[in-house]
């Protein structure tokens, strides 16, 4: 493969940045431009936009209308994640453009979702900190929440969602959810995030949503003053999707009783008053970063480029 695509000029556009691993596997099979880096990424692309075969991205970036107009040869676009909110699908789908994903990561960001919920919970960083800072001596810290047997809400039942509830289970946890499907699960379907979070003690935020700025937020002032000053909120999914405003006023006025966060509405940037509390754990948009997983989903973006040129297919192609 690697001779056939040089030899046949297979040119590809980084759009979005890859690990160093992946960008080596890629520049032995094809030519590739790095435009994601340049001062003015779409201008970059505009230039070899004509040769162009292949793209690579991640699901931060995506890939926009305004790149896709001006890329007329562009066949398929490999994204290093799963979410495609940040993409224009359906400007992929008018020009018949197949775009992939790398579905590799679902333990993981489950795992991390668990993980927050249970340092909210039992306040392991919290005590973490105490024992750092020389406290213990002289006091105790304060007492956490028990975690096994917790009415836990989850919005959305996608590959995520139900990679949740199945650790859950081994908690002991009363599951239940919010999806626009309905799911062969034996937890109890709500019919709205409101009433979802006004029956749980932890709420977990596993949807896919609109692209940011294009659609009201899933969890709003309403999902949050519905959750109370005893229940915990963790995002693991976008942090647009939250009204983070709401969010973070709930949190310092402890009408919300703590939250588990590794996504944020304008990353890496984290609204001041996160930072000084302590009922919220914050994390660096980590889910997916494993040694493991960042392999695997490194490998889907340059297999499925490899397949689709060897006349093969895509992969794992998106939905």
């Amino acid at each position: 493969m690697n001779e056939a695509a040089r030899k046949a000029g297979i040119e590809i556009a980084l759009i979005g940045a890859q690990r160093t691993a992946t960008v080596e596997a890629l520049e032995r099979d094809f030519t590739v431009h790095h435009v994601y880096r340049a001062k003015d990424p779409l201008a970059a692309l505009r230039e070899v936009g004509a040769r162009v075969r292949g793209a690579a991205s991640n699901g931060m970036a995506g890939i926009s209308r305004a790149q896709i107009e001006v890329l007329p040869k562009l066949e398929i676009c490999a994204i290093n994640g799963v979410g495609l909110e940040t993409s224009d699908v359906a400007a992929c789908r008018e020009r018949r453009i197949t775009l992939t994903i790398a579905p590799v990561l679902y333990d993981d960001v489950a795992d991390l979702a668990v993980t927050l919920a249970l340092d909210a919970c039992r306040l392991v960083t919290q005590g973490d900190r105490f024992v750092r800072a020389g406290r213990w001596a002289s006091g105790h810290p304060s007492l956490g929440r028990k975690f096994t047997g917790a009415r836990a809400g989850i919005i959305g039942l996608g590959h995520i969602g139900i990679e949740v509830a199945r650790r859950l289970e081994a908690f002991k946890a009363e599951i239940a959810y919010v999806d626009p499907v309905p799911r062969e699960v034996p937890y109890r379907r709500y019919p709205d995030a409101v009433t979802l979070a006004q029956n749980s003690d932890i709420l977990f935020l596993c949807a896919a949503g609109a692209r940011k700025g294009t659609a009201p937020p899933i969890v709003d002032r309403a999902v949050i003053d519905a959750l109370g000053p005893r229940s915990v909120f963790v995002n693991i999914a976008r942090g647009w999707l939250v009204d983070e405003e709401a969010l973070v006023a709930a949190l310092v006025a402890r009408r919300l009783g703590a939250a588990g966060l590794d996504v944020f509405y304008d990353e890496p940037n984290v609204p001041a008053p996160l930072i000084a509390l302590d009922n919220v754990v914050l994390t660096p948009h980590i889910a997916s970063s494993t040694e493991e997983t960042m392999k695997a989903m490194g490998e889907c973006v340059v297999g499925n480029l490899v397949s689709w040129f060897a006349g093969r297919g895509a992969l794992t192609p998106a939905r």
